[in-house]
């Protein structure tokens, strides 16, 4: 550490002709304030294979089935379908929609190459629970560790294949004699279960989200983490009237931003926000990297505006962050002259002078 002491000792070495080259290094250093090479954040993406899960379907399956797919889609997961048909008819609760999946039951050696199997809601699950091949692939995915998932009714599929005896479940109350005498212990309208590999969850409207990150908490990917934020550039930051301004936004979260928006405040003239309602509120869209988002903002009249950042991860863990960023809407911008550079190093150099002969003439006093 530099000590005033030190700072004397080497001073008091100075000969006259060094005072020049004083005051130039202090001017030099005048001139340079503020220009500092903006800090970088190393940000490696995570990489990991995707997670892969087995979605099985029975005839009267349940609409919900596109909204779990969209939700593992969200996650960045690899989805394969698969039925005891290769067309399965959807139940009677919208106009039937026949589900063409990928592969036949039949057609699936190594069920082991899945991270998680789960078999998708519906009417009565017939099919499967009677079906030989069905129940063996399930019993097989139990026993080399593939977490095993239900849906509501489907937990029928699970009595059938003798896999959850002893175990903790939830299901579709119509069946729970079904699963006691399989040897489980049933709870009623509760959120989804997790017992050792085995998933099971009921009200598939009401906890599809919280059945899906269940699955991901029993295979080990889930995360409740939010996004942070690296940083945010708001280009310009001090516009002409109906100017647009982008908004680029720099995040960082292990398994991926799902969504970003940009909320806009109109301030006051002491800089607080006129109404806790944002002006607008600009969903950003995802440019090349997985983690960088972009918007445009338009329309703002004249006035001053604050900027909040909110951002969703895969899991749909939320982080806000407040006054973030600003935008100054003027009439017009002058043009530079070049006046304010001018004066910034005049009053520099004059400062910068006056510091040097204050400083000369305490050495000349000591010498």
């Amino acid at each position: 550490m530099v000590t005033k002491t030190m700072i004397g000792f080497h001073m008091k070495r100075l000969y006259p002709r060094h005072y020049v080259l004083v005051l130039s290094l202090l001017l030099i250093l005048t001139v340079n304030v503020g220009v500092i090479d903006s800090f970088q954040i190393d940000m490696t993406e995570h990489a990991t294979e995707p997670t892969k899960i087995l979605l099985v379907l029975d005839h009267e399956y349940g609409m919900n089935v596109y909204f779990i797919i969209t939700i593992f889609e969200r996650y960045g997961w690899e989805i394969t379908t698969t039925a005891l048909n290769k067309t399965v008819s959807s139940c009677d609760y919208q106009v039937d929609t026949p589900f063409e999946v990928d592969f036949l039951l039949s057609d699936i050696s190594n069920v082991a190459v899945y991270d998680a199997i789960s078999i998708m809601p519906g009417e009565s699950h017939e099919n499967l629970r009677t079906n030989a091949t069905a129940l063996n692939l399930i019993q097989t995915a139990v026993q080399q560790n593939v977490i095993v998932s239900a849906w509501c009714r489907a937990v029928r599929v699970l009595a059938a294949a003798d896999v959850i005896d002893g175990k903790n479940v939830t299901g579709n109350a119509e069946y729970s004699l079904e699963y006691e005498a399989a040897g489980a212990t049933f709870f009623e309208l509760v959120p989804p279960i997790i017992d050792g590999n085995i998933v099971t969850g009921v009200r598939s409207r009401f906890y599809r989200e919280e059945m899906c990150q269940a699955i991901a908490t029993a295979v080990g990917v889930y995360e409740d983490n939010p996004p942070t934020l690296v940083s945010v550039v708001v280009n310009p930051e001090i516009v002409e009237i109906n100017t647009n301004v982008q908004v680029t936004v720099d995040l960082e979260d292990v398994t991926g931003i799902n969504q970003v928006n940009c909320k806009v405040f109109e301030l006051n003239d002491t800089g607080f926000r006129i109404s806790t309602e944002p002006l607008y509120d600009v969903k950003l869209e995802q440019m090349s990297s997985e983690l960088s988002f972009n918007g445009t903002i338009t329309d703002l009249a004249i006035g001053n505006y604050s900027i909040d950042i909110i951002a969703y991860d895969v899991y749909l863990n939320q982080a806000e962050f407040v006054d973030v960023a600003g935008v100054l809407v003027v009439e017009e911008i002058p043009q530079d002259t070049g006046l304010g550079l001018f004066q910034w190093f005049i009053l520099g150099g004059a400062t910068t002078a006056i510091v040097g002969l204050a400083a000369l003439g305490f050495f000349l006093r000591k010498r």
